[in-house]
């Protein structure tokens, strides 16, 4: 007994006399990182409008008569001054000269008028006839020259009259589908619409902003005078199109708050195309020197937006921020609490905490 109590003791001070040893030390987390930039970026206004018209024209026939031909194709592009028909000119030719042949017969009885009564003055004078045939005379003069007038008139009324038989493109435009075809009657009194021309270069967009965002929109126009416009089909192989702020509306809509605006853009490829759908972003000023940084960076508590920034010694630092606008490329910009040249967490930030060790490993984008 007394050999195993000493035994005891032995290998109790053994153990006692030896080092502990430490545990293990904890595995670095796998983050991914970006570094924040500064770079310029823009202020702007984003929703989603339509595309609409520069002009739009509903052509209609002044004139009554068969259509004898149309000088174009349904969807053609037309230019201004291209006839596009030609309506029966017949009865207005036949009316231009009957109109002209009383022209000249009145212009020929004011002539002998003339010279009757300039023959007859001389001897009312010398009362070899009297005042009162003489005013005869004078009238048959005024008489016949409001005449010539009137016919004068009636010529160049059958010369318009004419020239409603042909129909002109008003401005360069793309013609929709023709409405009547050759041979058919058309009368004027009906009012009918022969074809639709859009002008399509330039264009409008046209798009709605919140009563709310009109005193900005406002301030930064007068700052700058043109604000631009830029716009997006829904089409990656499209490209966005650049346009200018060219109208706002003259009042807020009361059921929806809400105010018109148009852009203008050249549109000289015509792509952009009358009632297409757009995504809209009104560009109201340039932040220049901005921090910016991938939006995943940025993290939610219930004290505010946050994100851990990673040191030199591997571990990261939990930071407060103040957050600007998202960007098109996902990014956003940061207003307060970090610097250009710091590193963020991009991925990997449920397992981290403050003064956590990391490892940034290779991201996606990077392979």
């Amino acid at each position: 007994m007394k050999k195993l109590l000493f035994s005891l003791l032995v290998v109790t001070a053994l153990l006692g006399c030896s080092k502990k040893k430490p545990p293990p030390a904890a595995k670095p987390i796998p983050v991914q990182m970006a570094q924040a930039v500064a770079k310029d970026v823009p202020q702007y206004i984003s929703t989603v409008g339509h595309i609409e018209a520069y002009n739009i024209v509903d052509l209609m026939a002044q004139a009554n008569g068969q259509l004898i031909e149309t000088y174009f194709a349904d969807g053609d592009d037309v230019k201004e001054g291209q006839l596009l028909y030609l309506i029966d000119q017949r009865p207005y030719i036949a009316a231009l000269e009957k109109a002209e042949g009383m022209l000249a017969e009145n212009i020929a009885s004011l002539g002998y008028a003339e010279r009757t009564a300039e023959r007859n003055s001389q001897l009312v004078k010398d009362e070899y006839i009297s005042q009162n045939d003489y005013d005869n005379l004078i009238t048959t003069v005024v008489v016949d020259d409001a005449l010539v007038k009137q016919t004068r008139a009636d010529v160049e009324n059958a010369k318009i009259n004419l020239g409603y038989t042909t129909v002109y493109a008003p401005m360069d435009a793309r013609a929709g589908a023709s409405l009547i075809d050759d041979g058919n009657l058309i009368l004027e009194n009906a009012e009918t619409t022969l074809v639709t021309l859009n002008q399509i270069t330039p264009i409008y967009s046209v798009f709605f902003i919140n009563e709310k965002q009109l005193p900005a929109v406002q301030r930064y126009r007068a700052k700058y005078n043109d604000l631009k416009v830029y716009v997006t089909v829904d089409d990656p192989e499209t490209p966005t199109y650049e346009g200018v702020l060219t109208f706002i509306d003259n009042g807020i809509d009361l059921s929806t708050g809400m105010i018109k605006l148009k852009a203008t853009h050249t549109n000289l490829d015509k792509t952009l195309w009358p009632n297409q759908y757009v995504k809209v972003k009104l560009v109201l000023d340039i932040l220049e020197n901005a921090v910016v940084i991938p939006f995943e960076a940025v993290q939610i508590s219930p004290k505010g937006k946050y994100v851990y920034i990673l040191k030199g010694n591997q571990t990261v630092e939990m930071r407060k921020v103040t957050v600007g606008q998202m960007q098109e490329d996902n990014t956003i910009v940061i207003t307060k609490g970090l610097r250009a040249g710091e590193k963020v967490i991009t991925v990997g930030q449920i397992n981290i905490y403050p003064g956590a060790k990391v490892k940034v490993v290779q991201s996606e984008d990077d392979e």
